[in-house]
């Protein structure tokens, strides 16, 4: 009975057991660790630059006893921009060139007056974040200098013109007169003592040029160079770096998720990427598209190297370039050396072109301060050459030109040569003067 006994409990225990694992089998929902992109989704941010780092005034041109001078020293510059940034701007309003009853070429560049010059066009809604602006409504609209006139300071507040030489507006606010009357006694009054003298040109009726009345010394440069990391530009340009692929090509490398690619120039030491995906276009503001392009560069590997400035925007192409300063004067090169472009599609960045290098340490070198010719020689030459549309000159600057070579370690530095461009809509050239071969007439963005 005791053996009967213990082999119905046995069998008893045995099927409960078989109940117990059947059911546990048939409810078990294993418990997934939850996926976690951080570790995917990378961002990197290295030297950081905010609007007033970025959006600089390129020169400041003075109008005196019928005369003008410049600077685009950016000392000077700093200092003048550490001035108007600290008045206080109120009641900005447009004002009607109907009204002014004269031409716009004329009230821009009036005797007595400073300007205060950009790259290109800058939104106001942007740019206030540098200014001390009250109203806490604005006027929607983007200026490429900002105009002081001697005749228009008096009472306790005095006007400041924010004007757009390309689209002929002008918009009023009022400063603080003793702030004018202050920087205009630090910087305007003695401006026919430390700054070159310029000469004016009339191109079509409609825009008046201004380049140095005398030949001009200024120091060639060569630079060694640092490189940036790949890895962390890969991984801050994919969505899930460790889904990438790489492949060597013949300019260099490729990497690719599928959809995105990003290729390396190890020639030129340029990097390009692309999302087809974001082909198509959506067209906000010009403030966003310029303050999301300054974002993304901060995000996604950072600027690297702090002399690169807002340079040009096109809200039809959805297009922004910022470009290299070096002592105040723009650098170009053929093969996009010197800048860093964005095209913006529907969603997120379309394109991307920048350089993946950053000048390092400089390189003493004998003979090193290079003579341009006057002002006045290159408005002959551009006038001369029968290739060159003169009426179409927008702009005339001494700049560098990059190339690159190795020295006798073949190690690879940079050259800064100093050279004369002039510009016909954002397309940059080198003024060829009959020495050269005819000059580069390849257009420089």
């Amino acid at each position: 009975m005791n053996f009967e006994r213990a082999k119905s409990i046995i069998l008893i225990i045995l099927v409960g057991t078989s109940i117990f694992l059947t059911w546990s089998i048939w409810t078990y929902e294993p418990e997934y660790d939850q996926f976690d992109q951080s570790d995917d989704l990378i961002r990197i941010k290295s030297d950081v630059q905010i609007v007033s780092d970025v959006i600089k005034p390129v020169s400041i041109l003075f109008h005196s006893n019928g005369q003008h001078f410049q600077t685009s020293d950016p000392v000077e510059i700093d200092k003048m921009e550490k001035e108007f940034s600290q008045w206080r701007f109120t009641g900005v309003k447009e004002l009607s060139m109907k009204r002014l009853q004269r031409k716009f070429d004329d009230f821009v560049h009036e005797e007595g007056s400073v300007e205060i010059e950009f790259s290109d066009d800058v939104p106001i809604s942007l740019y206030k974040t540098v200014l001390d602006i009250s109203d806490k409504e604005l006027p929607s609209f983007s200026f490429d200098r900002i105009i002081i006139k001697q005749k228009d300071i008096s009472g306790n507040e005095s006007a400041v013109y924010f004007v757009s030489y390309e689209q002929e507006k002008i918009y009023q606010s009022m400063v603080s007169t003793k702030r004018l009357k202050d920087f205009m006694d630090d910087f305007y009054n003695d401006s026919h003592k430390k700054y070159p003298e310029y000469t004016a040109q009339t191109i079509n009726g409609k825009r008046t040029l201004f380049v140095p009345e005398n030949s001009i010394k200024i120091n060639r440069f060569q630079y060694y160079i640092d490189y940036f990391d790949i890895g962390n530009l890969k991984d801050a340009l994919f969505n899930y770096p460790k889904y990438v692929r790489q492949e060597s090509v013949s300019v260099g490398e490729e990497y690719t998720d599928g959809t995105r690619l990003m290729t390396i120039n190890k020639e030129n030491y340029i990097i390009s990427y692309i999302n087809p995906a974001q082909k198509s276009k959506l067209f906000g503001s010009s403030s966003d598209l310029l303050g999301k392009s300054i974002d993304f560069i901060n995000d996604h590997a950072g600027w690297e190297d702090s002399n690169y400035r807002y340079a040009y925007m096109s809200e039809n192409e959805q297009r922004v370039v910022f470009r290299l300063f070096v002592n105040g004067y723009p650098a170009f090169n053929e093969y996009g050396m010197t800048e860093i472009e964005q095209i913006w599609g529907k969603e997120e960045i379309y394109s991307y072109e920048r350089p993946y290098f950053s000048l390092a340490s400089v390189l003493p070198s004998e003979g090193s301060v290079a003579t341009l010719r006057s002002g006045r020689e290159v408005l002959n030459q551009l006038k001369s050459k029968e290739s060159i549309d003169f009426k179409s000159v927008e702009d005339i600057s001494v700049g560098y030109k990059l190339h690159k070579s190795l020295d006798s370690k073949l190690v690879t530095l940079v050259t800064l040569e100093p050279t004369w461009y002039y510009r016909i809509g954002d397309k940059w050239f080198i003024v060829p003067f009959d020495e050269d071969s005819g000059g580069d007439q390849s257009g420089l963005e």
